[in-house]
């Protein structure tokens, strides 16, 4: 399957997320998930994972159709840095495992989100 990427994203620390988004297939299509595992993984400025699907939830909205919805709870999002992070999707159906899409996510400073001085 093609690697698709998806346009930046700015999204704010400690507030709830909801990515959503369209797959397709090699000739444009959208991506038939009926039987397809989804695994998502945010990457920080370090480059190393923040997230995986364990902290997320990934919904198939219209499994025919590749639509997802991917839905991150601000309690996760409120232990975030502002700055450049690259979210990742891998696809699996069957044994056939794929990565599918990729992209930017900027994540911005939350001006309430509670600070403790030093």
């Amino acid at each position: 399957m093609p690697l698709q990427h998806h346009d930046a994203t700015e999204l704010m620390a400690a507030t709830d997320w909801a990515i959503d988004g369209s797959l397709f297939d090699a000739n444009g299509q959208p991506l038939d998930l009926s039987n397809a595992t989804l695994t998502w993984t945010l990457i920080g400025p370090q480059g190393l994972p923040v997230f995986t699907t364990s902290d997320v939830s990934i919904t198939v909205v219209d499994s025919a159709n590749g639509i997802i919805r991917i839905d991150v709870p601000n309690t996760k999002t409120a232990t975030l840095e502002c700055g450049r992070y690259m979210d990742s999707l891998q696809l699996t159906i069957g044994d056939v495992i794929s990565p599918l899409w990729l992209g930017v996510i900027l994540v911005a400073a939350n001006p309430r989100r509670a600070v403790t001085p030093p």
